[in-house]
């Protein structure tokens, strides 16, 4: 016996020695970078390259591949969690989808995968570029997790999978990274005028945002770049019960975690809520050990949708937000006189981080049972009130489809209808009283009874209210002359944002089954060569692109403004027309590959002859297409996020080729090669002004004399109608009795527009038109005369004009009847101005039809 535990003791020291020297061999994050963590800003390359090195040398580290951002750089997360979890991952994420679904796992099967399911995590850093210390912290969580044989630390490990995420937007990151080091010296210069923390607005919004400037922490239910599907589909995988995405803030304020402030969503899930309450009690006792200054339950709210940590929580973990006052680059000096360093920051969100693991290593089981707990609330909630969701295939079959698929990567089961049902009591898109509705075979159902109930009626109902309390609290701020406080926009609905035709209502889901693939609505194309013509369908925004690179390729296009009927078939406006009589031969073969690339619908037809009054293909409804020479303008003052809207239109969501000009070379450029220019939203019209001078803007005025088309979006509108006196278009703030009242802004709510269907700008659009508001701008078509010059393609509706999100009162009653959509014929060119930027955050789909119109028609139109 004696020679056993003599034995045992020996191989137990044995064991040690090996443990330690393994752990020896392990590399710091200095040896593989060649710099301390804070020592200097690490990219995104370094941070994989560590992941790597760990993952090679340690088996408690294993990689998730994330593909490439927009820029083409490598994103890359990994799993941290202990030998025997990993040895069983596949086994921990089946439990994790079971505890996700209630319908399938009992409540006995749910309490034994309880017994040994470890809580899942995720951290993630820097979905805004600047906001560096979030990453490098996590890059710090990770060397101490991997490395270290501390008991609790094991102890962690055993009873958490840890997705460890630390660089969100690489594009973003890498830029700013690189700024600072170019400008960086022997020492670190803290003066808020040094260079290194020096620079322009527009700079500032490249650093946070991704590679088309779009702020990625709003994209989440859109999910329109790649860095965000891609940790959506990882999130979907592995079902965290708890995840934090670290952020910065001004360089005086200090540390911010949650409990948030109000308001919250009515639908916001009350696992996240509760859960705030015991890790903001585990961050103060972490920070007060520390000595760490912060604060909670003053700042952010869960009321948008598309945060990080709002999609987090919809998807049922507790979604955790941490706000570090940054420094900018390593080192800042503040309103005190104080200094905060890079690494200082770093530390902060290290000790959260670690408390956000601890803690739910410690409370690993009551997580769980409040995850699965929660998760049958949500389904028993989806039992009562309004029960189905319906999307007809009515409109835009390209964007039905898009939202239908759009659903399904956010975790929402989506039915098919198999044959006609008539529901009672339905309300349509606007909330409003429908009756009996029949909806067709092939309409798309979703079941709010599913376990991603509270993210369906977050996105699918009409309309959700912003509590009372709260615009009580706004509208006093907005008295005093404050901000209201207002985060984001108070109206998202998928079918008014995608012009769906939409329901709700109760009734059985006897007759509808589950889609399981990708939804594709285009026709596949019929060959013929004795066709007249092939149309294509005018409700499809992406028949603009086919539309476009069969110009681009010599062939003569058409497109209608008003419907028609041909051979007993009915053909919508904005049908695109490729006659085979005065095109190549090749047209048969060119056609189908953009067809089919574009997922577009087309109909042969036999005779260009409309059926009794409808107008003939070669009516005066048709415009003739001029090949497109698109810019857009670039650069302050114009909004560099306005500018990533409509880049990111044109470039990735339509594939339009364009060139992309400096606001600061219009004086001395040669505008001939063009006959459009973008002018997206613009910060500052001083300055625009400045930046132009009178030589820029007698350029583009003549221009425009000479045959151009300025497309101007937003407050650029504003500009062009003030400043470069193109347009009679009016405003409301004109008249002398309305110029000193305050101008209160929409925050982000849809208002209903009614189309001139005798206007070219419309072709294509579906029914009215939900239009987002989100300024308080109220232009007016002209007081005098109109002439045939001037028209108003889109006006708010003098009746029911909002239709989903908060509209203060002001605001109610000033804008029916205003123009949203304008176009004025000046000289041979025109302009076309959009009260609003229609290509907000690339998901204000049910718009793109009016800017493609715009940008494509416009120096073509009649």
């Amino acid at each position: 016996m004696k020679r056993l535990i003599t034995r045992s003791i020996l191989l137990g020291i044995l064991f040690l020695v090996l443990t330690v020297q393994s752990f020896a061999q392990i590399k710091t994050f200095k040896e593989i970078s060649g710099h301390a963590i804070g020592e200097r800003i690490t990219e995104n390359y370094q941070s994989i390259r560590y992941m790597e090195y760990l993952d090679t040398v340690s088996d408690r580290v294993s990689l998730i591949p994330l593909g490439h951002s927009w820029d083409r750089k490598p994103m890359m997360m990994a799993i941290v969690t202990s030998p025997e979890n990993h040895a069983r991952l596949d086994e921990i994420q089946r439990n994790a989808q079971a505890l996700n679904d209630p319908r399938k796992t009992s409540d006995a099967e749910a309490r034994r995968i309880m017994e040994t399911q470890p809580t899942i995590v995720y951290l993630g850093g820097t979905i805004h570029g600047f906001e560096l210390s979030g990453s490098d912290a996590l890059i710090k969580l990770m060397e101490k997790l991997v490395t270290s044989n501390e008991p609790d630390v094991l102890e962690m490990l055993r009873n958490t999978v840890v997705l460890i995420d630390p660089v969100i937007n690489p594009d973003g990151r890498d830029a700013f990274a690189q700024h600072n080091h170019q400008r960086t010296g022997r020492v670190v210069n803290p003066s808020l005028n040094d260079w290194n923390n020096d620079f322009t607005w527009w700079e500032a919004l490249q650093f946070r945002t991704s590679h088309y400037f779009f702020d990625m922490n709003r994209d989440w239910f859109a999910q329109t770049h790649p860095e965000v599907r891609s940790r959506a589909k990882v999130i979907q995988d592995w079902r965290p019960q708890v995840g934090v995405d670290a952020h910065e803030m001004g360089s005086d304020l200090e540390f911010y975690f949650d409990p948030p402030t109000d308001p919250y969503a009515p639908f916001f899930p009350d696992h996240a809520a509760r859960w705030f309450v015991e890790f903001g009690k585990a961050y103060a006792a972490a920070f007060d050990d520390a000595g760490f200054e912060y604060m909670t339950k003053e700042l952010f709210n869960y009321f948008y949708p598309a945060y990080t940590t709002s999609f987090l929580s919809y998807q049922g973990a507790v979604g955790l937000l941490f706000e570090q006052g940054s420094t900018r680059g390593l080192a800042i000096t503040r309103a005190d006189g104080s200094v905060r360093t890079f690494a200082d920051a770093i530390e902060q969100q290290f000790v959260a981080s670690l408390a956000t693991v601890r803690l739910s290593s410690e409370r690993r089981k009551e997580l769980l049972e409040s995850y699965f707990n929660d998760h049958k609330k949500a389904i028993e909630d989806g039992r009562r009130g309004f029960q189905r969701y319906f999307i007809t295939r009515d409109g835009d079959a390209g964007h039905v489809a898009e939202a239908v698929n759009l659903l399904r990567r956010l975790g929402v089961e989506v039915h098919e209808l198999q044959r006609d049902i008539t529901v009672r009591n339905a309300r349509d898109r606007y909330g409003k009283n429908a009756g009996s509705v029949t909806l067709k075979a092939g309409t798309f159902v979703v079941d709010a009874a599913q376990p991603r109930n509270r993210y369906i009626r977050t996105l699918l109902e009409p309309s959700v209210q912003v509590p009372n309390e709260f615009l009580a609290l706004a509208r006093e701020r907005i008295d005093r002359g404050e901000n209201p406080r207002f985060y984001d926009i108070t109206a998202w609905s998928l079918p008014l944002l995608f012009n769906l035709t939409a329901f709700s209502s109760g009734g059985s889901m006897e007759y509808a089954q589950m889609i399981t693939e990708e939804v594709t609505l285009h026709t596949p194309f019929e060959k013929r060569s004795d066709a007249y013509a092939y149309l294509l369908d005018g409700n499809q925004s992406s028949a603009m692109s086919v539309l476009f690179h069969m110009r681009k390729k010599g062939y003569r296009v058409g497109v209608l403004t008003q419907p028609t009927q041909i051979e007993g078939k009915a053909f919508a406006s904005g049908t695109v027309i490729l006659r085979t009589g005065n095109n190549p031969e090749t047209l048969h073969e060119s056609l189908p590959y953009f067809l089919n690339k574009y997922k577009v619908s087309a109909t042969p037809v036999f005779s260009g002859h409309g059926d009794g009054s409808h107008p003939s293909l070669g009516s005066t409804h048709v415009i003739a297409v001029r090949e497109p020479s698109v810019a857009i303008v670039a650069e302050h003052p114009v909004s560099a996020l306005s500018f990533g809207f409509a880049w990111h239109k044109l470039d990735r969501q339509y594939e339009i080729d364009h060139t992309i000009i400096r606001g600061a070379s219009i004086a001395g450029m040669d505008l001939s090669s063009f006959n459009v220019i973008i002018l997206p939203e613009i910060n500052n019209r001083m300055q625009m002004n400045a930046l132009l001078g009178d030589a820029g803007k007698n350029r583009l005025r003549q221009w425009v004399r000479d045959g151009g088309t300025i497309v101007a979006l937003g407050e650029a509108s504003e500009f062009v109608r003030s400043d470069l006196e193109l347009s009679a278009l009016s405003s409301f703030y004109d008249k002398e009795e309305t110029k000193k009242l305050p101008r209160i802004s929409v925050p982000g709510a849809f208002v209903k527009g009614i189309p001139d269907r005798n206007s070219w700008l419309v072709s294509g659009i579906h029914g009215n038109l939900p239009f987002l508001v989100n300024s308080s701008r109220l232009f007016r078509f002209p007081d005098s005369a109109p002439s045939a010059s001037q028209r108003q393609a889109l006006s708010a509706s003098v009746a029911n004009t909002v239709i989903s999100g908060h509209v203060w009162a002001e605001s109610v009653e000033r804008l029916p009847g205003t123009t949203l959509v304008y176009e004025e014929r000046i000289g041979r060119g025109r302009v076309i101005l959009f009260a609003e930027d229609v290509n907000f955050r690339g998901y204000f789909r049910g718009a793109d039809r009016l800017f493609l119109n715009a940008v494509l028609l416009g120096p073509s139109a009649n």
